[in-house]
């Protein structure tokens, strides 16, 4: 009786435990990249996370030499995240900022329509299984 008892409350348990978290892949690709202007930074990002130095998934492009760019992370948990690029034009390291705005290259989704601060609402994607992301890279205009 104890046995059955334990070996129910057993399968009861594993039945209502919540499933895995499903990992899939996320495929992005930049547009309009400038070629041989330093190293491009890909990151995807939760939105504890958005717009600061950590990441989920990162990867960085060593001086890229074509106009467009295309890297894959693989076993990202589906979920919401924010995909941040930035192209170290200048070379120092850091995301560099002017008066105007950014002085690197950067993009992230909804990029070339934002007319104000990001949001995580507006910028970010849910995953579910897979994502293929395709967005322009920008760069500052002259006298920025």
């Amino acid at each position: 009786m104890i046995r059955k008892a334990l070996l129910t409350a057993t399968a009861l348990a594993i039945a209502t435990a919540a499933p895995p978290a499903l990992a899939g892949q996320v495929t992005v690709s930049l547009t309009d990249v400038q070629a041989d202007a330093g190293d491009l930074y890909i990151s995807l990002q939760s939105e504890a996370q958005f717009m600061q130095a950590d990441a989920v998934a990162s990867e960085i492009v060593d001086n890229p030499q074509d106009a467009t760019v295309t890297v894959t992370f693989d076993d990202v948990p589906d979920g919401r995240y924010a995909l941040m690029v930035w192209h170290d034009i200048d070379g120092d390291g850091t995301f560099s900022m002017g008066r105007m705005g950014p002085t690197d290259g950067w993009s992230m989704i909804g990029a070339a329509a934002l007319r104000g601060m990001p949001s995580w609402e507006a910028q970010s994607f849910t995953l579910d299984g897979s994502a293929t992301i395709t967005e322009p890279m920008l760069y500052a205009r002259d006298g920025q």
